[in-house]
């Protein structure tokens, strides 16, 4: 093995490393933007509900506020007091209801979030094993290469 073949050898095998890293450094930071886009959306899915669960209850309170004046402000009267509660109970079922679904697309969101950084670390952690299997790569071929060149049993060895 001659000396050139070794330097470009070498050389290779730092472009090579280099390569390995940077390309890890680029899907972490991939898959953070993308875990941070999902996280935002989860909050975003928060909002959401809880801009609902008001809608709801303000639309309750509406329809409740029309009845009274139907009834001519007789609160009192059982029919008028019943129906009141059944709008009230509806009303806030909704709003838990808007509340629920939002809190569970965040959720969701979430962990996929979570899920999308684990992979990358799991993607960085390979990396580094297949820089560390380049490098032992190298070094046993040119181990080998130059055992063979000076143990006197490879062709070089006859020249």
């Amino acid at each position: 093995m001659a000396w050139w073949n070794i330097g470009i050898a070498a050389v290779g095998l730092v472009v090579n490393v280099a390569g390995q890293q940077k390309a890890k450094k680029a899907a972490k930071q991939d898959a953070a933007f993308e875990a941070e886009q999902r996280r935002k959306a989860a909050a975003l899915s928060r909002a959401t509900g809880q801009r609902h669960a008001i809608e709801e209850r303000r639309q309750a309170r509406l329809v409740e506020s029309a009845l009274q004046a139907r009834a001519g402000g007789g609160g009192l009267d059982p029919t008028i007091v019943d129906l009141q509660s059944d709008i009230a109970g509806e009303g806030e079922y909704r709003a838990l209801s808007a509340l629920y679904e939002g809190n569970e697309g965040a959720l969701g969101m979430e962990a996929a979030a979570d899920s999308t950084l684990r992979g990358a670390r799991a993607r960085a952690r390979a990396a580094d094993y297949q820089t560390a299997g380049t490098i032992l790569e190298f070094g046993s071929s040119l181990y080998g290469g130059l055992n063979t060149r000076y143990s006197g049993r490879g062709p070089a060895a006859k020249s």
